[in-house]
């Protein structure tokens, strides 16, 4: 069966002031489709590192990494694009949220850049709403929110 993700041998190095620095060395592991991982590690282990890598809005200096069969770590920028609009779904550290738009309208926005009918955005979104625990807080805006 394919795997959803497959790293292999990935790297990730800058060069800074004539200073090689190593973030991720030699890293390779698979997910299956329907498993959970988890990136955890000290600050400054490269877990951000990581995930702007397989999210394709990092560049890994050698190795393959393998999304649905795609080698993403080859793909010019619109493709990449494409995937994460469709597949890819990344929270930051400092998430940026539409103080505007309720807790609902937020998570709608990215399914209506998608092309996703008003019904399938609707049904999608009290699905993840319900899955992290936040059906009771649709309605509220980013500063009614705790930031945990």
């Amino acid at each position: 069966m394919t795997k959803l993700l497959k790293l292999t041998d990935v790297n990730l190095n800058y060069n800074t002031d004539n200073n090689l620095i190593n973030v991720l060395q030699d890293v390779s592991f698979e997910v299956d489709y329907k498993e959970t991982i988890s990136v955890v590690g000290e600050s400054g282990s490269g877990k951000t590192s990581l995930i702007m890598l397989i999210g394709g809005l990092e560049k890994a200096s050698s190795g393959k990494i393998e999304f649905k069969n795609f080698e993403i770590s080859s793909l010019k920028e619109d493709e990449i694009s494409e995937i994460r609009r469709k597949d890819i779904g990344i929270v930051f550290q400092s998430y940026a949220l539409f103080p505007n738009l309720s807790c609902f309208e937020n998570i709608a926005y990215g399914l209506r850049n998608a092309a996703w009918t008003k019904v399938d955005i609707e049904n999608r979104v009290d699905s993840l709403l319900d899955l992290v625990g936040l059906s009771d807080h649709s309605a509220k805006y980013p500063s009614q929110l705790s930031g945990g």
